[in-house]
C-alpha cells in the first residue's frame, strides 16, 4: 500500500473540486429533455398519488402505447422505478424544478468519483491508479453529461463500482461482506435499467468458471449472490412481466452495433489503443515463468471480462445508445490506469499520457486516421475530429444556456396560463412538466375528431423531431385562432440528451419563427362568427 502524503491528499481534493464543479454547477439551468422528464413526471405522480401513475388525471405519459407502458391499474412498468422514487424524494425536499429532479442522481455521480478512487486502491494498493482512475472519471465527458441527467445513468455507474468492490471483497476471502455487495449492485442495476445486469451477471459467471480453482468456495459465494439477486429481482419480473419486453431484443444486426459500440467507446470513454499495450507487451516480452497469481490478477481479469460482457449483452437491446454503456465506465477506467502505471515505467510519458487522455481525443483519432483517409464515405468515421472534449465541457459549464424549447416555455409563461390546452404532435411534456398544460397528441387526434378546441396550436414540435407537416387550424376552426409568430432559438431539439454526438454544447446564435396559434378570447371569436 502506498503512502497518502501532503500531495497526494491534495490531489484528491483538486479532482474531488473539479468533479463537484461539472456536475453541479449549473445543473437546473438547461430544461430536461423527454427522457428526462418522464422520470421527472413520474416522479410528480408519486408525490401525488403513491405510485407512478401514467397519468395524472390530466396528461398520460406514454412510449409505445399505454397497454405495455402501464398494467392495468395505471401503473408505469416499462422500466422499474427506483430512479423515479429518488427523484420524487428529491421534489418533496427541495420543490419541483429542475435543479431538483437533476440533484439526487448528481450526488451520485459525484459519490462515484470518490467511490472508483477507494475501488481502485482496494485492488491495486496504489494512490496513483487511484487518482488516475479517479481523474479519467471526473474528466469524462460522457461521465459528466450523464451524471447531469434526471435519469438512472449515475445509479448504473455507482452500482457497477459497487459490483467490483464485492467481487474484490470476495476474491479477498472475505465472502459475506463480498455477496452483499454483488448482490447488492446487480439489485441496484436491475431496478434501475435491467438491460444493462446482464452483462454484471455473464461477467461475474465467467470469471467464476475461470478463477474457481484458486478460491474456496467460490462457486458457493456466486450462487449465494444469483440467489439473493433472483429473491430481489422475482417481485418486479412478475409484476412487470418483463418477458414481453424482451421480445423486443436481437431483432437488430448485433455484429454492426458491436462494432459501432467499440467505435464510440474508442472516442467517447477509453482509447483502445492504450487497451493495446498489454496484448503487444505479451508477444514482445512472453513471461516464460509466470509468478504466482495475486487476487489483485484476478480482480484485474474481472475489469477485462466485465468491458466485453456488457458490449456484448447490451448489443441485443433494442436500440443503439452509450448509455447503455455505463455500466463498463468503472472497469474501463481502473483497466485504462493499471495499464498505465504498469507498462509505462517514466512517470513523464505516464502523467503526459493521462493529459493527453484526458484533455483531448487525440489518442482515440490518430491512431484510426489511416481507416478515415481509406474509407470517407463511412458515416460513423465522419461524426469525429480531433477536438479538446474536457475544455469544451468546463465552459459549457459555467456558459448559460438557452434553446427553443426554453423561449416557448418562457413566452407560455407570459401568454399562457396553467391548465390550458395545447394541439401538438408529439407527447409534449416539457409543458406538462413547465406549463401545466394539458397536451393533445396530434399523432392520436385530429383536430376536427376533439370535442373542444385547445387553447394553442403548435405548427411544428418545440422538443422532438419529427417528419409530420405543420399543423393548422382547419378551415371551419381557422377564424377562432390567432397567429402568434415566437422567435426563438435554431437550437438542435433534444438538445440537452447526453449523448456527446448529439449533445449541444451552446446557445445557437442564430433565431427562427415559430408559428402558434392561439384560441381568441370568446366574445372576438364570437363577434367575428356573426359578422360571417
Amino acid at each position: 500500500m502506498s503512502r497518502l502524503d501532503y500531495k497526494t491528499a491534495s490531489a484528491y481534493v483538486l479532482i474531488s473540486c473539479l468533479a463537484f464543479f461539472l456536475i453541479f454547477y449549473h445543473l437546473g439551468d438547461r430544461l430536461m429533455w423527454g427522457d428526462e422528464l418522464t422520470t421527472a413526471l413520474l416522479a410528480v405522480n408519486i408525490n401525488k398519488f403513491g405510485l407512478p401513475k401514467v397519468s395524472d388525471e390530466k396528461n398520460v405519459i406514454t412510449y409505445i402505447g399505454e397497454e405495455i407502458d402501464a398494467d392495468k391499474y395505471g401503473n408505469w412498468i416499462w422500466s422499474p422505478w427506483l430512479a423515479e422514487y429518488l427523484a420524487a424524494a428529491s421534489f418533496k425536499l427541495f420543490g419541483q424544478s429542475t435543479a431538483a429532479a437533476r440533484m439526487p442522481f448528481a450526488i451520485i455521480g459525484f459519490l462515484s468519483v470518490a467511490l472508483i478512487a477507494f475501488a481502485a486502491y482496494r485492488i491495486y494498493g496504489s494512490h496513483e491508479i487511484a487518482l488516475m482512475s479517479m481523474l479519467f472519471l471526473a474528466a469524462s465527458e460522457a461521465f459528466v453529461l450523464h451524471a447531469r441527467q434526471c435519469r438512472y445513468y449515475s445509479l448504473v455507474i455507482f452500482a457497477a463500482i459497487v459490483l467490483i468492490l464485492g467481487v474484490c471483497l470476495l476474491l479477498k476471502g472475505r465472502r459475506a461482506g463480498g455477496i452483499t455487495l454483488l448482490a447488492t449492485a446487480l439489485t441496484i442495476q436491475f431496478y434501475t435499467n435491467y438491460i444493462v445486469v446482464a452483462g454484471s451477471l455473464a461477467a461475474l459467471f465467467i470469471l467464476a468458471v475461470v478463477v474457481y480453482k484458486r478460491y474456496d468456495k467460490l462457486w458457493r459465494s456466486v450462487a449465494a449472490v444469483l440467489l439473493i439477486f433472483t429473491l430481489t429481482a422475482m417481485p418486479w419480473i412478475l409484476y412487470a412481466r418483463v418477458w414481453r419486453q424482451a421480445g423486443q431484443a436481437g431483432k437488430e444486426n448485433i455484429a454492426e452495433k458491436v462494432v459501432y459500440y467499440l467505435w464510440e467507446m474508442n472516442f467517447h470513454i477509453i482509447a483502445l489503443v492504450i487497451f493495446m499495450v498489454p496484448l503487444i507487451y505479451m508477444l514482445v516480452r512472453p513471461q516464460d515463468k509466470p509468478g504466482m497469481r495475486q487476487p489483485s490478477d484476478d480482480i484485474e481479469t474481472f475489469l477485462w471480462i466485465l468491458i466485453p460482457s456488457v458490449i456484448a449483452t447490451v448489443s441485443f437491446a433494442p436500440g443503439v445508445f452509450l448509455r447503455y454503456l455505463l455500466a463498463l465506465f468503472p472497469a474501463a477506467f481502473i483497466s485504462q490506469s493499471a495499464i498505465l502505471n504498469k507498462y509505462f515505467g517514466s512517470k513523464i510519458v505516464r502523467y503526459a499520457l493521462v493529459l493527453i487522455l484526458c484533455l483531448t481525443n487525440y489518442a482515440a483519432y490518430y491512431p484510426l486516421y489511416p481507416i478515415r483517409l481509406l474509407d470517407p464515405s463511412n458515416a460513423p468515421f465522419l461524426i469525429h475530429s480531433p477536438a479538446l472534449p474536457l475544455a469544451t465541457l468546463i465552459r459549457e459549464t459555467y456558459t448559460p444556456y438557452t434553446d427553443r424549447l426554453e423561449d416557448v416555455t418562457s413566452f407560455l409563461r407570459r401568454e399562457g396560463a396553467d391548465g390550458q390546452s395545447a394541439f401538438i404532435a408529439d407527447s409534449g411534456m416539457p409543458l406538462i412538466f413547465y406549463n401545466g398544460m394539458k397536451i393533445i397528441n396530434a399523432q392520436n387526434l385530429k383536430l376536427n375528431e376533439l370535442k373542444e378546441l385547445p387553447e394553442w396550436i403548435f405548427s411544428k414540435s418545440v422538443s422532438v423531431l419529427s417528419t409530420r407537416p405543420p399543423l393548422y387550424p382547419t378551415k371551419e376552426t381557422a377564424h377562432l385562432y390567432e397567429k402568434i409568430p415566437a422567435r426563438v432559438h435554431t437550437s438542435r431539439k433534444h438538445g440537452s440528451i447526453p449523448e456527446p454526438d448529439m449533445h449541444e454544447s451552446f446557445t445557437s446564435k442564430d433565431m427562427e419563427e415559430l408559428l402558434l396559434f392561439r384560441k381568441k378570447p370568446p366574445d372576438i371569436s364570437i363577434q367575428t362568427a356573426v359578422q360571417k
